[in-house]
Order: structure tokens, then C-alpha cells, then sequence
């Protein structure tokens, strides 16, 4: 880890979180992934951290803004904006995850690798099976090929021809983050953290509503 790199990042999430307007204090599930720069905190304590929402001026309001959904000291989650005591982190549990508001006095940043080497990256990765990422070496490069589905790979009464979208080519990596790009137009953006990956596209990477943007955890082969 090159702590200078980490500490410019640090100060980037905190800057960036101050430009925002007050009224643009969004933290969901299905905006985080494709809202960076992310970094990696615990959470510390004896007690719960409950998520709190973003509506009505939550969490900075009186009224009721918790969430019944927490985690607990140990538990790692993503965090990417800090706001009047708040982070508005990312926790990735099943069924695509929680993410809310959560107080900083319970979360302790967590250092990791900004240099990963080659190899942390390769490999299979998956976020609850859609999307699914491999990442391998070819020809001296790293290369990225995936599949995204919605609503879901298999056909329902519902929804017999599931929309699809798929990447296949090389990825420009610099440290710990890498960019995907083709000549459809499709761009994603990658973050590796640890045993994380995020993903965030520009929703021009397949059919209706097909997207890239998740996070994802390394599967065995």
C-alpha cells in the first residue's frame, strides 16, 4: 500500500462529499457502485450500526431515519461520501446488499492495497451470480469478459427473454482501480478492495436495464 496515494484519496472523498449539494445526499443500493471514489471501513465498538435513510433530510433531521437492518463490530462495509458525522456506506450481503447512512464514530478506515499486483485481479468474480466478471492475461495484457442478465438469466411466465449484456476486451489498470471500454459504447469503471470488486457502468452495456454496476465477491472456479 502506498499510504501518500491513500491519504489523496481520503482527502478526495472528503472534498467530494462537501461539494455536494444538500439536498443531493442520496446513499442506495443501486446508486453506490456507480458513485465513486469507495474506501474500506469497519465498523468499531460494542454496538450495532444501523443504516439510516436519505429521505425527508435524513439522516441530519429528528425524525426517524433508522433502518432496521445493521451490522456489527468487525463487519466491513464500503463508504463513499462523509457528511456531518455520516458516511453513507455499502454493506454486501445477499440480496444485493444494504446500503444507508451510518454514523462515523462507528467506523475505523481500513488501509489496503493501492499497488495490487497483477494476480489480484484475475480470476472469477460474481455478484450473487448477475452480474458474473472473469478477468484473465493475454497477450501481455489483462482482459475482462462478463455476462449481465435482467431481471435474471433464467426466462419467467413473466419474463420470457431475459434482457442481456455482455463485455469481452482488454482493461487499462492503474494501481488499484481499471476502466473497460468498447466500441459499443459501453464503459465500466472497476475498484478493487481487498476481496472486493465494485463495478460501475454507464448503462450502455446491454439491453434494458442490464447493468454492470454491482458489487462483487471472488468465486472458485
Amino acid at each position: 500500500m502506498q499510504l501518500r496515494r491513500l491519504i489523496a484519496l481520503i482527502l478526495f472523498v472528503f472534498s467530494a462529499s462537501a461539494a455536494r449539494a444538500e439536498e443531493d445526499r442520496f446513499c442506495r443500493n443501486g446508486l453506490f457502485p456507480s458513485d465513486p471514489p469507495f474506501l474500506l471501513a469497519e465498523v468499531q465498538g460494542e454496538d450495532r450500526a444501523y443504516f439510516h435513510g436519505d429521505m425527508n433530510g435524513c439522516p441530519w433531521t429528528r425524525g426517524a431515519c433508522s433502518s432496521p437492518s445493521y451490522v456489527v463490530p468487525g463487519d466491513k462495509v464500503l463508504i463513499n461520501s462523509m457528511h456531518k458525522g455520516y458516511a453513507c456506506a455499502f454493506y454486501p450481503g445477499k440480496g444485493g446488499g444494504t446500503a444507508g447512512w451510518v454514523p462515523l464514530r462507528q467506523l475505523r478506515l481500513v488501509p489496503f492495497e493501492t499497488e495490487p499486483a497483477i494476480s489480484a485481479w484475475l480470476g472469477a468474480w460474481s455478484s450473487e451470480g448477475n452480474p458474473e466478471l472473469r478477468f484473465f492475461e493475454e497477450d501481455g495484457r489483462v482482459h475482462v469478459v462478463g455476462e449481465a442478465w435482467w431481471p435474471g438469466p433464467e426466462p419467467s411466465e413473466m419474463y420470457p427473454s431475459p434482457h442481456i449484456g455482455a463485455i469481452d476486451g482488454p482493461v487499462t489498470l492503474n494501481g488499484y482501480l481499471a476502466r473497460y471500454s468498447d466500441e459499443d459504447l459501453c464503459e465500466v469503471s472497476f475498484t478493487l478492495l481487498g476481496d472486493l470488486l465494485i463495478a460501475g457502468d454507464n448503462r450502455q452495456c446491454g439491453g434494458m436495464n442490464v447493468s454492470f454496476s454491482a458489487v462483487y465477491r471472488r468465486v472458485t472456479e
